[in-house]
């Protein structure tokens, strides 16, 4: 039987706590090895938009190894309003992919104040069942 607990993996590269500069060190390396297909999901809790320049851009970034130098994917994700939740497709995990991904945070603006987390969810293993 199928089941969505026995072949998805859920992994934090950036833990829930409120940003309010960069994070392009300390997000957690995530190890894609035995799965073929992933998405970033970032959820976001009371956004500071209380001046209009404020911005915030998460962005994955993919690595051959989990204490190289990571590259910029492409792949964007940008919350734009309070409790907001964005998902990216990080597809072709390990063939077009490098094998480790983390998620950066860019923030710009004069306050900028932003309570969030970024996950990864891995899928469609090699071998299943991935939580047990």
């Amino acid at each position: 039987m199928k089941s969505l607990f026995d072949n998805i993996k859920v992994l934090a590269s950036l833990v829930p706590a409120v940003r309010t500069a960069d994070v392009t060190t300390g997000a957690t390396a995530v190890d894609t090895q035995g799965y073929n297909d992933g998405m970033a999901v970032v959820s976001v809790g009371d956004l500071d938009l209380a001046s209009t320049d404020e911005t915030y851009v998460l962005e994955v970034y993919e690595c051959a190894t989990s204490g190289g130098t990571y590259t910029a994917t492409g792949i964007q994700l940008t919350p734009t309003a309070d409790n907001d939740v964005k998902v990216a497709r990080v597809a072709n995990l390990n063939t077009t992919r490098m094998r480790y991904l983390k998620l950066y945070l860019d923030v710009g603006g004069t306050t900028p104040s932003i309570p969030v987390a970024g996950l990864f969810l891995l899928g469609n293993p090699v071998s299943a069942p991935v939580n047990s």
